[in-house]
């Protein structure tokens, strides 16, 4: 910079200041210059005005992390659209003392705005104001500053619509929102200023009640990628002010008549004590740092936010950073220690998932938004606290869904993507549900009375068994009554009752009555409305009818949650007669999570692939899940996705196949085997038929193939007259496992499955 003093009247001037910033951060803009001590107002998309001094003008320069420029205005004038714009353009230029803007050294260009209203031409227009300045400068001096459309000086910039046109001088020079600490990147990053405005619109640069303290006392983003959330919340946190990192030639002021030399070496010397001050204190006493806690399931981003910190002179801060490699699957392992033990009283949850180019598939995005609520509702579940969650996504559906109370949105932009912030506090997860709930009371219903005593009788007998084993998901009544023949699952909240098809011997509208007097004891009993009971009729099936869609096939019905032992999984209780998750098969799914620990699984028939995010939850190292339906495989994807389990990796595969061809092609070894099979199949995919009785040596031999040396294969199937071929007991250690994979909801002396463990000798 050229030392030079600013005229004494430079210290009284008072600038009308127009501060731009990228479309929706208007208010997070005006909540920073309010912090500043500037009062402002939102003028129109992007614009705030301000009336201010030269100390303001710098303080928006060198402390805006928000802001894109900083424009002053230097005259306006009514337009009347039935005359010539680019004269009237030509006159409103003239009529500006140019010469005490700048020198006749300096370079200038111009950029103009015009309204879509008005009727010139855009080139010719920019001309005349051109003309006028050098016209301007001839008078004064017989010469004139040269034009530099690439790296002027000064940079000109002129509005016009039907009503008004205005000219600008841009003194913030270079765009505001430049960072210099991004050296590495990862995919779709996040924009450093929106980043800074989201922080703010959460609160992050607030303080306690004292006013001595930080707000928030832990800052975690689950998916931080090169960690610009982290970066922005620290450097607020440690008061550096992000103009210094700008160079010399940068600033649109540095050149200006009016540049108070002085004044602003002071302000840079002052914000860089401040920051030096504050990243001391920060290091000398970790307790007034806020814990900031960043994973990403990526080690790469992980590296590169690592990278980014040093960048941006944060380095002294890396030891009291908290930087992991974790999947979003295993959040809660880390969270809940530190809920319970205080470090997380009131923490800040930002992040920016990988909401489009990072996920690829759209069918993922929604149950990867629902798993996130979903930990974190976990993680902070019977804690008392209620922590402040703030998301980005790139369509307004996918936010709908999180459990935040109160929400507000924010429309912004991320570069040229449209995207929304959706924040507010955590609504509190849930700790009970309908089984957890149960209370006995007397209920009076007549004709009912004697299923109302006996469902009520069950859920008395299996409430204590189901809390000991943290199960909400069972079967509470079985056809107990002869003239009550229903199944009855719960699933969370939810009711779903199946009605057996009477025998012909009983008139319909006597079934029909004792199935009504059922569903409103099922209500009475749990305190329920109609929207959580779903009812089915179950007759006899043969081939794949339990996974065949049921009524109207164009229609979709409501995917629902359940929880099983930390996992969650869709369920769907009205398209087809079973749910996606079958409940007889719980402990199975329990064995295998117990044992899946860095092995390789594979789970044929896998149906939703239930069992297999059960496996990948444990920490699998490899999950194959083949079934002949790509629908259900996708249904198994979402299940995954809403654990938090990335499916776009090489971990996890899903295959669409006839199992017997698969496994006659396929030569990998895997330890840990589960083939949960129809009892009949004459699917139009598969070639021929598949009957459990008859197929399942060959079937299993084929897959015992397959099996490592030490590895385990589960068999289980429903087929209530199942009879394992001596053969298999002959050639392979057998064990007969039924009773363990029974649940207590279930009568272990009329199994509803056979199982087997079978390891070869």
């Amino acid at each position: 910079m050229t030392e030079q003093t600013a005229p004494p009247s430079s210290l009284a001037l008072t600038l009308d200041l127009i501060i731009t910033c990228a479309d929706g951060l208007e208010v997070p803009l005006q909540t920073e210059l309010t912090s500043f001590g500037i009062e402002s107002e939102i003028k129109s998309t992007g614009r705030l005005t301000a009336t201010g001094s030269l100390r303001d003008l710098y303080t928006i320069c060198l402390w805006s992390r928000v802001a894109s420029r900083v424009l002053m205005l230097i005259k306006r004038k009514n337009i009347n659209a039935e005359y010539d714009i680019a004269e009237q353009l030509y006159g409103l230029a003239k009529s500006v003392n140019w010469t005490e803007q700048f020198n006749l050294e300096q370079t200038f260009a111009i950029r103009l705005s015009v309204d879509k209203r008005v009727a010139v031409s855009q080139q010719f227009a920019m001309l005349r104001i051109k003309d006028a300045i050098a016209d301007t400068f001839n008078e004064a001096y017989d010469s004139r500053p040269n034009v530099d459309s690439k790296n002027p000086d000064f940079a000109i910039f002129a509005t016009v619509n039907d009503k008004q046109a205005e000219l600008y001088l841009d003194l913030s020079g270079t765009s505001l929102h430049r960072r210099g600490y991004r050296v590495a990147m990862t995919d779709a990053p996040l924009k450093e200023n929106l980043a800074a405005a989201l922080l703010y619109s959460a609160g992050w640069h607030k303080k306690n009640a004292e006013g001595d303290a930080p707000y928030y006392n832990a800052l975690i983003d689950p998916m931080c990628g090169s960690g610009t959330f982290l970066i922005e919340a620290l450097l607020m946190h440690c008061d550096y002010a992000v103009g210094i990192d700008k160079a010399a030639n940068q600033f649109g002021f540095y050149q200006w008549q009016h540049h108070d030399e002085t004044l602003w070496l002071s302000m840079i010397n002052d914000a860089q004590t401040r920051f030096r001050e504050a990243l001391a204190i920060a290091c000398e006493q970790p307790d007034t740092l806020p814990l900031i806690l960043g994973f990403d399931a990526d080690s790469g981003a992980i590296l590169a936010t690592e990278k980014n910190l040093i960048a941006a002179g944060l380095h002294d801060l890396l030891p009291l950073i908290n930087l992991e490699t974790r999947a979003l699957d295993q959040l809660n392992n880390r969270l809940r220690p530190m809920v319970n033990d205080g470090r997380l009283s009131n923490p800040l949850i930002i992040t920016n998932p990988p909401y489009g180019e990072r996920l690829g598939d759209e069918e993922m995005i929604k149950p990867l938004y629902q798993a996130i609520g979903l930990i974190l509702q976990d993680s902070f579940a019977g804690s008392g606290i209620t922590p402040m969650l703030g998301i980005l996504a790139s369509h307004v559906e996918q936010v709908d869904i999180l459990p935040i109370k109160e929400p507000k949105t924010l429309r912004c932009h991320n570069g040229a993507i449209t995207v929304y912030f959706r924040y507010g506090t955590l609504i509190a997860g849930k700790v009970g549900y309908l089984m957890s709930q149960f209370e006995k009371r007397e209920i009076v219903s007549g004709e009912g009375q004697d299923f109302i005593n006996r469902l009520q009788k069950n859920l008395g007998r299996l409430k204590k068994q189901a809390s000991k084993e943290n199960v909400s998901n069972l079967r509470v009544y079985n056809a107990d009554l002869p003239d009550f023949k229903v199944a009855i699952d719960l699933y969370g909240d939810y009711v779903h009752v199946q009605e057996y098809a009477p025998p012909k011997t009983i008139p319909p509208e006597t079934a029909k009555k004792r199935f009504n007097l059922a569903l409103m004891g099922i209500r009475e009993v749990f305190g329920i409305n109609r929207e959580q009971i779903f009812i089915k009729t179950r007759a006899r099936q043969s081939g794949n009818d339990q996974y065949s869609k049921q009524g109207n096939t164009e229609k979709r019905g409501k995917f629902y949650i359940a929880r099983e032992d930390g996992a969650y999984f869709y369920v769907n209780f009205t398209d087809y007669l079973d749910t996606g998750l079958f409940i007889d098969h719980r402990n199975m799914r329990a064995r295998i999570k117990a044992n899946s620990k860095g092995k390789a699984v594979l789970n044929l028939f896998a149906y939703t692939c239930t069992a297999s995010v059960h496996a990948a939850l444990a920490g699998a190292k490899k999950v194959t899940s083949v079934d002949l339906s790509q629908n259900y495989l996708d249904w198994g994807k979402q299940n995954f996705a809403l654990n938090g389990l990335n499916v776009s990796g090489n971990k996890y595969h899903f295959v669409a196949a006839d199992i017997f061809e698969w496994i006659k092609d396929n030569t990998e070894q895997f330890d840990i085997i589960f083939i949960d099979p129809p009892t009949f199949s004459n699917s139009k995919k598969f070639q021929g038929t598949f009957d459990v009785q008859r197929d399942h040596t060959a079937l299993i031999n084929r897959a015992m193939n397959r099996l490592t040396a030490d590895g385990v294969l589960y068999f289980s199937n429903n087929f209530t007259r199942f009879e394992l071929d001596e053969q298999l007991t002959e050639r392979y250690d057998v064990i007969d496992i039924t009773p363990q994979t029974i649940g207590f909801d279930f009568d272990v002396k009329k199994p509803i499955h056979q199982s087997f463990e079978i390891r070869h000798r």
